[in-house]
């Protein structure tokens, strides 16, 4: 997808902005990364030959970025392209072949223009992301309504990976909400308490309830369970009168 794509966007804009074109370097077949880099946690024992594997620790995507800088350049074109890409935190970056796919990256190690003196090159990036993953945009759903107190609703997860949501509930009559995916067996997320219309949100990725009542003093009435949406089909049985709606970015290796 990177070195078929003919632009790509970094801090939401676009290179072809800059006169600045994807380009690939190399002649033949093209090489792309396929899964990331990655790393087993293993513990030898005396006595015994195979380890005891204890997880897997997985690398941040890294990849090489090469692109036109257009014939004829100047100086004043290559400093405008400096500040662009010079930055200081990560900054979603996405490909043309299919810009609805996300990742938070900055350039890292050495990087080179690379030309035939007479104006004429091309610029060799190395790209680090946040993550091992890449992303898909914000994705929110509609407003579901449980006023009838009990309701199952599903939820698709498109990426690759299992993702944790933020769920926004709007209360309706004192009392809790019970979530329970019935698609895998993880303890339930139950919110108690909860007064007639406030609004709660609760942030599964960042671990973060805010609510409209109380700020951010509904920990007490929580039961950290947050939601977990596993790859495909989950379907969510909802206890307890409210409206929600959900709020997620799929994950994809």
């Amino acid at each position: 997808m990177i070195r078929q794509s003919q632009y790509f966007m970094f801090d939401n804009v676009k290179s072809i902005d800059y006169g600045v074109e994807n380009v690939n370097t190399e002649s033949g077949l093209v090489e792309e990364s396929f899964l990331g880099s990655r790393s087993v946690n293993e513990t030898y024992v005396k006595g015994r030959s195979e380890p005891y594997t204890e997880g897997v620790k997985r690398e941040s995507k890294q990849f090489p970025l090469n692109f036109y800088v257009g014939e004829n350049y100047d100086e004043k074109k290559i400093r405008a392209i400096k500040r662009w890409l010079d930055v200081d935190d990560y900054k979603p970056l996405a490909f043309s072949e299919n810009l609805d796919i996300v990742y938070y990256a900055m350039p890292v190690d050495t990087s080179d223009l690379v030309h035939n003196a007479a104006r004429h090159g091309y610029v060799r990036l190395t790209m680090k992301c946040n993550s091992p993953y890449a992303y898909s945009r914000n994705t929110s759903t509609h407003s579901f309504d449980i006023s009838s107190g009990m309701k199952i609703i599903e939820l698709h997860n498109k990426g690759d990976v299992a993702i944790y949501p933020t769920v926004e509930i709007f209360k309706i009559g004192d009392g809790d909400v019970k979530i329970e995916n019935l698609s895998d067996y993880t303890e339930p997320f139950i919110l108690s308490n909860l007064k007639d219309r406030e609004v709660v949100e609760v942030n599964g990725v960042k671990e973060i309830i805010e609510s409209s009542l109380y700020g951010n003093e509904r920990y007490d009435d929580f039961n950290d369970n947050y939601i977990r949406l596993d790859y495909g089909k989950n379907r969510l049985k909802v206890t307890g009168k409210c409206k929600l709606r959900f709020t997620f970015r799929f994950k994809y290796r």
